[in-house]
């Protein structure tokens, strides 16, 4: 992607001018950041009450994935686990465009945060975080994550 920066003092309003192709994930992170319009994720650490403590603002960069057990949704950080109050769909939509696919019934993952992909045997796929933890892509949302894996290493 090219980028042409030019200052000049002269203008009375700022202005950005973004041409493309297609509307893809990173054009529109590009909107969203320059409309300040970044998705805010926030939850309250797993091993509290839900009813005290405050809730704590997650950046989605520093998730690994969440995970839906118990009609409970859960959001994994190096730092530790946190409860969220809302369903993994609506998590999913606000994310889609930010590296987060859908890889089970139950899993949402940030594809900047894997750091391998291993086939197994059954069709079965691994991925590895780079904090250790694997989890197992479901076979019926293989083609759905290679497809959304190949859509992000084009916009790069």
């Amino acid at each position: 992607m090219k980028i042409n920066l030019f200052e000049d003092k002269k203008i009375t309003e700022e202005y950005l001018d973004i041409h493309f192709t297609e509307m893809r994930p990173m054009i529109r992170q590009l909107i969203d950041t320059v409309k300040s319009e970044r998705p805010v994720i926030s939850g309250r650490p797993a091993d509290e009450d839900l009813d005290d403590g405050e809730e704590i603002i997650l950046d989605p960069e520093e998730i690994y994935y969440f995970d839906h057990v118990e009609r409970k949704l859960y959001a994994y950080t190096e730092s530790g686990v946190y409860r969220l109050m809302t369903t993994l769909s609506s998590v999913e939509e606000q994310l889609s465009n930010y590296g987060f696919v859908r890889v089970s019934k139950s899993n949402l993952v940030n594809i900047y945060k894997i750091k391998q992909l291993k086939p197994d045997i059954n069709m079965k796929v691994y991925l590895s975080f780079d904090n250790g933890e694997r989890i197992c892509i479901n076979r019926s949302y293989k083609k759905s994550f290679t497809e959304y894996l190949n859509r992000m290493r084009r916009m790069a």
